[in-house]
């Protein structure tokens, strides 16, 4: 086996492995509110040995790069959204995120399906407050529902707090971090929509396609089982190679 197509052959494999981590998650996540699924990025390594400064070839440069695996691209496509009736799930009809206050921070979400907790606190699944314009809203003992310009308000239609959009100018630069949460980095461009447009009583679904995702998991392993079948061969070679040299 030579160096390259050791390099060249484990290189797709282990590209095709993250392929396989990326693809579990997004069907994992199917059927969870407000979920953006991920898609698998490839860089060329060693690229910058092969090419020159106008980006020739380098003389007597090898003829081959490598491909190596890069962080997840998110989808931000919107998922279909579907009625639940409770006067707390929420949709947002374009783009933006609900904000969040977490210990680690201000976080954004897609999961419109809020609650009050024990405090009377606007929260959360996971019992994080949602911010409103002035902080974190407090519903107190009353009942509330949400409207469709994002304001909260008792059964007598008297307001309780208004909840706050953010919207952002490259929603790609934003990082998972787990439980359906996704954190800015410092200088993304972002606004707060100042006429947010809700679909209340509904919750945006996953925008998983459970469909494609099973056939790019089937195209995957059959690249996958080719990768480690020409892995096998050249390892074989290697070792006649060995033999007879050694003999």
């Amino acid at each position: 086996m030579t160096t390259t197509s050791l390099y060249v052959s484990s290189g797709g494999a282990t590209a095709r492995l993250s392929e396989l981590d990326i693809i579990a998650n997004n069907l994992a996540n199917a059927d969870t509110t407000g979920f953006r699924s991920d898609e698998p990025t490839f860089a060329t390594a060693l690229e910058s040995a092969l090419l020159g400064v106008r980006g020739r070839p380098v003389p007597r440069a090898p003829i081959h790069s490598f491909v190596e695996s890069g962080p997840p691209a998110t989808r931000h496509t919107s998922g279909a959204a579907a009625r639940t009736g409770s006067a707390l799930d929420a949709t947002i009809d374009g783009p933006g995120f609900f904000q969040v206050q977490t210990p680690g921070g201000t976080r954004y979400t897609r999961a419109g399906n809020f609650q009050i907790d024990e405090r009377g606190t606007l929260v959360t699944t996971a019992g994080h407050p949602v911010l409103g314009n002035g902080g974190p809203i407090s519903v107190g003992a009353r009942s509330a529902r949400i409207t469709a310009d994002g304001s909260l308000v008792d059964l007598d239609g008297n307001p309780v707090g208004r909840l706050s959009v953010e919207v952002f100018d490259e929603p790609g630069e934003l990082v998972k971090e787990g439980a359906n949460l996704f954190r800015a980095p410092l200088l993304a461009s972002r606004s707060e929509a100042s006429d947010p447009k809700l679909l209340p009583g509904m919750l945006e679904g996953s925008n998983v396609q459970p469909a494609s995702e099973l056939a790019r998991l089937v195209a995957l392993q059959r690249a996958y089982d080719a990768t480690m079948q020409v892995l096998e061969a050249d390892d074989s070679a290697s070792r006649r190679l060995i033999q007879e040299v050694s003999s």
